[in-house]
């Protein structure tokens, strides 16, 4: 990941790093420079985390050539790792960087590749390569299913050793949140503020039919990302300003929850979305689209609604079955609380943990 502090694949080596530190292995984190400075991981290196931090090299031919008198992540080299965790935003993503993939090859320990994402909307560039990438792997992890078996479609060829390990809430409680009195509808969307993955233009568009519009209810949308003046310059293109509203970033979501009655996820592209987890662990009804895991964890009228495809037509149709629901939503997510607590309880970090210790064994 480069271009932000943290994100929801950040939390996934930061819980495993926790847990190896605690059990005793050395931990190095290979990052971009933001993550380093963060306060999550600073949290870590009085515990023993050593970090290495990469920073923007451009252009690209200088980088290479940097690259070749001192490698990005020399210390990674000289740490030389019995086992190195790839925690990676999607399946090609050392395809993307060439640099990366470079110092991937370099290492010479026990390789695992955690894919957090898949889309058939992703292009691969070099099916073969692709190919090779994965076969050098030990094992590859994924956070859905379908974000395996998509791969496998992509790569026209089975992965050979691959389990599927759910990103750990950041948030566990024993009971949900109490259920906001039902007067108006508070709507949350809580996403990275970029369009063509997380789908807010469906939510512009969709909030401006007469449907929405004439009803009582709002939709917060939180977040951060590189669109947050197109997205609000969709909500005034669509005229939908009176129902739709930019909420910034809210990291604690007691207080988010507390006030909002469900989650509006119109994804174009997901691996299993932590923000769907952690409102569900909230007690909260999940709306969201049929892709990556989404429809693993949230049964369709039992603790959410599934949309079949990221369209508008398709998103509001969900929306109004769980409207026609909402006298049950706090039933609803009751259920939504138990399912996120079961996948919790699952351990996450414990299960990623044993795995890399088992492949050094």
């Amino acid at each position: 990941m480069s271009g932000y502090a943290w994100g929801g694949t950040e939390e996934v080596w930061f819980h495993l790093a926790e847990r190896a530190l605690g059990h005793g292995h050395q931990v190095i984190v290979a990052a971009d420079h933001r993550v380093i400075a963060s306060e999550p991981c600073r949290s870590l290196i009085d515990k023993g985390l050593r970090c290495s931090a990469r920073r923007p090299f451009r252009p690209v031919r200088l980088h290479r050539l940097k690259n070749r008198l001192k490698d990005d992540h020399q210390e990674l080299l000289s740490f030389q790792p019995d086992v190195l965790l790839i925690n990676a935003g999607s399946p090609f993503d050392l395809g993307y960087n060439e640099i990366l993939a470079l110092l991937v090859e370099k290492c010479s320990g026990k390789k695992v590749f955690f894919c957090h994402f898949n889309s058939d909307r992703l292009k691969v560039e070099n099916r073969e390569v692709s190919r090779s990438t994965f076969a050098a792997m030990d094992h590859v992890v994924f956070v859905s299913q379908e974000n395996q078996h998509q791969l496998e479609v992509q790569l026209a060829a089975k992965i050979r050793s691959a389990t599927v390990i759910l990103n750990a809430s950041r948030l566990v409680l024993p009971e949900p949140l109490p259920f906001p009195q039902m007067g108006s509808v508070q709507f949350a969307n809580v996403a990275r503020l970029e369009t063509a993955w997380k789908g807010q233009d469906i939510l512009t568009k969709m909030m401006a039919m007469p449907l929405w519009r004439d009803r009582d209810c709002q939709l917060d949308c939180f977040g951060v990302g590189p669109e947050e003046d197109y997205i609000a310059d969709l909500i005034a293109l669509n005229g939908c300003g009176s129902k739709m509203k930019m909420a910034g970033y809210l990291r604690d979501l007691k207080t988010l929850w507390g006030g909002h009655h469900a989650l509006l996820l119109p994804s174009r592209g997901e691996g299993t979305p932590l923000v769907v987890v952690e409102a569900m662990m909230c007690g909260r009804p999940v709306i969201a689209t049929d892709v990556g895991g989404n429809a693993e964890i949230i049964e369709d009228g039992v603790n959410g609604f599934i949309a079949e495809a990221p369209t508008v037509r398709s998103f509001s149709a969900a929306l109004q079955r769980a409207w026609d629901s909402r006298g049950r939503w706090d039933d609803m997510g009751q259920a939504a609380h138990e399912r996120a607590r079961d996948l919790v309880l699952s351990d996450p970090p414990g299960k990623l943990l044993k795995l890399l210790e088992e492949l050094v064994s």
